[in-house]
């Protein structure tokens, strides 16, 4: 006869599983750190080091990796030809303090003010989303009085002896709110998401070339127009967030609950502006045309001290041609090094000009947000009907916490925990998904509910 293990002693082995650290020679996941944490695998300290160190040159280089460097390293190397062969005798050491003043410090605020934006963006960003979020839920179930009852939002002028939620009386019995009033607001606020979204991914303005050669792209007229339309869209979407609050009104909503909601769609309306602001504007374009023209000629202007280390060497020393010409070659090599390293913080600038370009790697990920808008409304539209008290268990609860009697489930427990020794020996984890897949094929109903609702 099977005898149900005591999950009181699984429990104390689980505690001491999740006391050390489990993997691999290459990655482990941090088991102490609870299991929602432990379901990720992040590699070992010497692994790390080596990825990390790749990554960087993979991103260095593709910051490199633009017209602007080759323009720069051949101005580079054609310096300390031109120094060498038409004034040799011209070789001196000069200092880096003007690089440092003229080139280094502008691009360094420039990328710190760009980075300032930037989260100042994200930040208008979450606000969006969470004003968004209270929209809908004001408008799906808050809930006023009635005649007879509290329902007051149900109410829809039909008797309930006739099967009906109640006549409405007094100055309302003849505007019942819509049975669709929540899903006709969660589909304009899904229209709202994509209209933002369309609107902040449209390619940015005030670039130098926008304002002085209109006559040979149309770009600004274009890029303009664009946005033009994103917001007109925007602003006709939000005014019809207010049409709604008024038909919760006029059924019996009262006049103070109406004004925070209106309240809301004002925040809404904020968010917007300095989205749009943030959009539309942009850090100075003359100091990144400062930059960039002082970048490709800066070369020609340093080109004493390249030559400076081609032809110091002490007058007693034996220096060979061949000498000589290692040392050209390095003094080539560094002028391309620093011209090259400039260009690279004058792409790391340019870069975070526009807070919401896809693609960048320091940008906001403006697809991923708007979807986190997306998933939020459908959560809410999804648990509307759920009652506020009712148990929620997280999928990558171990053992289910205690209910509101006390009780847990032994069995569950048990079984839990053999699937989380599965997990641990089990190498596919490194997808994060494991666990996920094995309580579903355990045929846990909660797992299955919890599973179905993440993957709708």
């Amino acid at each position: 006869m099977h005898e149900e293990p005591d999950c009181n002693q699984l429990r104390q082995q689980l505690r001491g599983m999740m006391g050390r650290e489990p993997g691999t020679c290459c990655f482990k996941r941090f088991a102490s750190r609870g299991l929602l944490a432990s379901s990720v695998w992040v590699p070992r300290q010497w692994l790390a080091l080596l990825l990390d160190q790749c990554a960087s040159a993979a991103v260095v280089f593709h910051l490199m990796a633009c017209p602007d460097t080759v323009i720069v390293n051949l101005t580079a190397v054609a310096s300390v030809l031109f120094y060498r062969e038409v004034f040799p005798d011209l070789h001196m050491n000069l200092t880096w303090t003007v690089v440092g003043f003229a080139l280094v410090f502008p691009l360094q605020t420039a990328i710190r003010e760009a980075f300032k934006r930037r989260e100042q963006a994200l930040m208008a960003i979450s606000d969006f989303r969470a004003t968004l979020m209270n929209v809908y839920l004001a408008n799906q179930i808050w809930d006023w009085p009635g005649a007879d009852a509290w329902c007051g939002r149900a109410e829809d002028n039909v008797p309930k002896e006739q099967g009906g939620h109640g006549k409405k009386k007094g100055s309302f019995k003849d505007t019942p709110l819509h049975p669709r009033h929540g899903p006709r607001v969660f589909n304009l606020l899904i229209r709202l998401v994509e209209a933002m979204q369309e609107l902040l991914l449209v390619p940015r303005r005030g670039r130098s070339r926008q304002e002085f050669f209109t006559c040979v792209s149309p770009e600004k007229e274009m890029v303009e127009d664009a946005e033009l339309k994103g917001r007109s869209a925007v602003l006709k979407l939000l005014g019809r967030l207010h049409r709604a609050t008024e038909e919760l009104k006029a059924a019996g909503m009262p006049a103070n609950e109406a004004s925070r909601i209106n309240q809301y769609n004002m925040f809404l309306c904020r968010d917007f502006e300095r989205l749009w602001s943030f959009k539309t504007y942009r850090t100075p374009t003359t100091l990144r045309s400062v930059c960039r023209v002082s970048i490709q000629v800066f070369p020609f202007f340093f080109g004493p001290y390249y030559l400076h280390l081609i032809k110091t060497y002490s007058p007693d020393s034996d220096v060979t041609d061949s000498i000589l010409r290692h040392r050209f070659i390095f003094a080539c090599l560094f002028s391309c090094l620093t011209s090259t390293t400039l260009v690279a913080l004058l792409n790391v600038a340019v870069a975070l000009e526009n807070p919401f370009r896809p693609g960048s790697t320091d940008t906001i990920r403006v697809q991923e947000e708007f979807q986190l808008c997306r998933e939020a409304l459908q959560e809410a539209m999804q648990d509307q009907e759920e009652s506020w008290h009712e148990r929620f268990d997280f999928e990558w609860e171990v053992l289910r916490s205690p209910g509101d009697d006390g009780s847990t489930s032994d069995g569950d427990a048990c079984r839990t925990l053999e699937l989380w020794r599965g997990c641990s020996r089990d190498p596919q984890r490194l997808d994060g998904r494991c666990w996920t897949r094995r309580l579903k094929e355990a045929g846990t109903k909660r797992a299955e509910g919890q599973y179905a609702a993440m993957h709708y």
